[in-house]
């Protein structure tokens, strides 16, 4: 049998080697930072801005080939006023690895249907505010 004294120094290690993990972990803790940027109509298009919403991803295109995109963040603005649309991404700082690979997704939705997305590839990481140019899906 083990002894009331015994145990509790068990216990004691124990909760020690747990907190020794955790405090490992909390040298990689959630440093936001902001990717801002526009979505903008490719073509003049009159929207039924009550009825729009509009998704803006933040994609990590690191991975496998034929593995689908890594989402960092989203961000959905639901009854735009007007296009241009503004956006403002918030992501972990630490997700970004320097000479990465990261693109924006827009997407535009109206009465629940996709109607608009961006066609071709957007670097997050460019120079100045990226803009997503959205056009009509075939």
């Amino acid at each position: 049998m083990i002894s009331r004294t015994t145990r509790r120094s068990l216990l004691a290690a124990g909760l020690l080697a747990v907190l020794a993990v955790l405090a490992g972990c909390a040298s990689h803790a959630y440093q936001p930072q902001y990717l801002n940027g526009s979505v903008v109509l490719k073509a003049p298009l009159k929207l039924p801005l009550a009825t729009t919403l509009v998704r803006v991803r933040l994609l990590d295109d690191n991975g496998q080939a034929d593995a689908p995109a890594r989402l960092l963040a989203e961000q959905t603005l639901e009854k735009p006023k007007a296009f241009p649309l503004a956006f403002s991404l918030c992501y972990d700082k630490h997700a970004i690895q320097s000479g990465g690979s990261y693109s924006l997704q827009a997407q535009v939705y109206v009465d629940g249907e996709l109607r608009l997305q961006n066609t071709s590839r957007v670097n997050a990481f460019s120079n100045g505010m990226p803009q997503l140019q959205v056009e009509l899906i075939k």
